[in-house]
This record gives C-alpha cells, structure tokens and sequence, in this order.
C-alpha cells in the first residue's frame, strides 16, 4: 500500500508558530520621533513594536540610562479618521471639516457630527446627539434617528435596524445627509486613538503609565515613550527629543516536503508510529549536514497521511487475424 505524508522542515530552531522573532536595541542619541523612526527603518527595521507582556518585558531589558525616556512606534496619528462603514479610511479628497476642526481639546472628541450647515465638527464619543443612519435598501438611503444618544450607541442602533452609521463620502453623499439634519447629528465617522505601531500593525497590548495618555491634547500628534526607570509608557510631543528602542525583526523560513513511502498499515491512527517515523527523519537530515531545525507533520483534510491513487494499467494493443 502506498501512503503520503507531509511534513514541514523549519529553518531556524523555530515550528511555524514561532517563525518570527524580535530583537530590542536601546539607541542613546538624541532624535524626535520622525528622527528615531528613520533611524530604526536604516538601521534596523523599524521603532519597536509591542505587541504582548513577554515582548515588553524583553524590551524593558534592553533599556540604560534610568530615568529618561526612550521612542516607541506607537503613535497617536490624528489623521486616524475612519468610516463606520466598511471600515474605511477618510480620504484626503473629500473632507468637509469645520474651521480649526478637529481642535483637538481633549483625547476624547474621536468622534464626528454634522452641524446644520452640512459642515463637521468633533465632540466626545459619549455625548448624546441625534443620528443618520444610512439604508442600502431604502429609497432615501439616509434616515434621521432623532433620539440623542451616543456615538456608539448610535452605531449600534443603525447596524441593527438599517446598515450603518452615514457615511459622507462625496459632496454628494454630504449634501444628501444635510438634507435631514437640522443641528448637531451623529455621522459615521470616527478615530481610533493609538491604533497603530509605526510598522502599522494594530495596538493589542499597552503598558502606560498611571493617569496616562493624558486626557488634555496640544495642537499635533502624540507619540509614546517609555520610562526606562519604570518600564511603563507616557505620552510626548512627538518634537521633542530623546534616545529610542528600535526593533530588527527576523523571519524563519519554512519549508514544505511531501514524501512517498510503502506502510501496510494506516499510520493515521498511530501516533507512536509517526513520532519514530519523525525521528528518524529529524537524524537523516542532521547526518547530511542540516542543523538548528523543526519537523512537523502537517494535516489535510484533517489526516497526515493519505493513500495514493492506483494508476491504471494501460491495455496492450493485439492483432487480430
């Protein structure tokens, strides 16, 4: 009976779920953020990214000089501004904010509201406010909730009973909604605050510090910094100056092999089996010179091993007489 198996040779001492692995180097010279973000992108690969405890404790350890604090990635960028629907980015070719909006007076006005002449302003999220929903199967697309509410409590509202919250993609779309507001309304728009690491992968982890971020904002973006006498994180004007983590980011490579061998029996049912079988491989390929690798078996169809299909035979040609 012939069977196939798969297996996956990992280069680097790692299985597949550990195939990337992230340095931490504290840099002591002075830079802004934008600075020390080039600097690590030259150098290294980019400001640190932090992503759970186990990689902030690693970075934490790689800190000097306590009592200063050092660049991070993460970043509070205030052109974060996103549509409710299909959770899509503001375009820069269509915006129609008010003057000085958005100011910027508290870390809280993440969220977005037409006034009564169709132009936007920014108020905290737990305000209560009128809404505009919009419908995909409505004639009149936009529909005004006129019960106050939150901006979240509005979103909700508008995903259970319509589509979303409005979106005023194009003047178009802008001047459709003004049609049915009359003072301040909830629009689908809305920034996530520290959403993202300067290599753009999403905040999952913090570690700020206590009273951190600060509710109070100035005019520009904030950046994060960590304590290297704490560990822990604060805000900073992304101008001013300070040493920096950087992060090099090595990815293992990883290999597929499909072999063919001869079984009599069904190994899918035997693990002990497989484990001896994967030994003895893992010695072969050490003997021919590989070193600092994994093996696994990989599944499909939810088995290792799967049986070849017979060839046909090919019929020989006769002669009749």
């Amino acid at each position: 009976m012939k069977k196939t198996l798969l297996f996956v040779f990992t280069l680097s001492g790692l299985s597949a779920q550990s195939a990337v692995f992230t340095e931490y180097h504290y840099v002591q010279v002075m830079k802004t953020w934008l600075e020390a973000q080039s600097y690590c992108r030259e150098k290294f690969t980019d400001l640190a990214t932090v992503s759970n405890p186990e990689e902030n404790a690693r970075m934490t350890s790689a800190l000097r000089d306590p009592g200063s604090n050092a660049w991070i990635g993460l970043l509070d960028d205030l052109k974060g501004w996103r549509w409710s629907l299909g959770d899509v980015d503001l375009s820069d070719e269509f915006v129609y904010w008010n003057t000085d909006r958005p100011d910027l007076k508290s870390i809280n006005e993440t969220c977005a509201v037409m006034r009564a002449d169709g132009l936007w302003a920014d108020r905290e999220c737990t305000d209560t406010y009128p809404a505009v929903c919009y419908d995909e199967k409505h004639p009149s697309k936009f529909i005004l909730v006129t019960a106050g509410t939150t901006w979240h409590e509005a979103q909700a509202y508008c995903r259970s009973k319509y589509t979303d919250l409005a979106s005023a993609r194009t003047m178009s779309e802008n001047e459709d909604i003004h049609s049915v507001v009359t003072d301040y309304t909830w629009i689908g728009l809305r920034r996530n605050t520290w959403a993202h690491w300067s290599d753009r992968r999403p905040r999952t982890f913090t570690n700020w510090d206590r009273s951190q971020p600060s509710q109070g904002r100035q005019a520009g973006s904030s950046c994060a910094a960590v304590s290297t006498a704490a560990g822990t994180w604060r805000e900073a004007g992304c101008d001013t100056e300070s040493p920096f983590v950087c992060e090099k980011v090595y990815t293992r490579k990883q290999q597929a092999f499909k072999l063919t061998f001869r079984s009599k029996a069904d190994m899918n049912d035997d693990a002990a089996a497989q484990q001896r079988l994967l030994e003895q491989l893992h010695a072969q390929l050490e003997k021919h010179g590989l070193s600092d690798f994994k093996l696994r078996w990989t599944q499909r169809d939810g088995q290792t091993f799967h049986k070849e299909p017979e060839k046909k035979k090919k019929k020989s040609k006769g002669s009749c007489g």
